[in-house]
């Protein structure tokens, strides 16, 4: 079974998330874990924030990558940033809005 050869720098890292399911963004590639097990390795999972992607969640890889989202945690880092920093700015009450 003949696979698509990927470079992870040139076409996964710094790659934008799409959710299959809606179109949104859901967030960067920040890293690859890969299975050195296979002969040749391959891509095991995708690494965005603190979430961990299974490379079967992967539904196509072209200038940005669409995953099956559902149950995966990937906004914890926006909640996050909208808790501590963009709720305590003077007016921003609204912002998120």
């Amino acid at each position: 079974m003949a696979g698509r050869v990927l470079h992870a720098q040139l076409h996964l890292l710094d790659r934008q998330l799409i959710d299959q399911a809606d179109g949104h963004l859901a967030g960067k590639v920040d890293d690859v874990e890969l299975d050195l097990d296979a002969d040749p390795p391959v891509v095991a999972a995708l690494i965005s924030g603190r979430a961990e992607i299974p490379a079967g969640r992967i539904a196509e890889i072209e200038t940005a990558v669409t995953i099956s989202a559902a149950g995966l945690d990937l906004d914890y880092y926006d909640d996050w940033i909208e808790h501590h920093v963009i709720d305590k700015i003077p007016g921003a009450g609204d912002a998120t809005e």
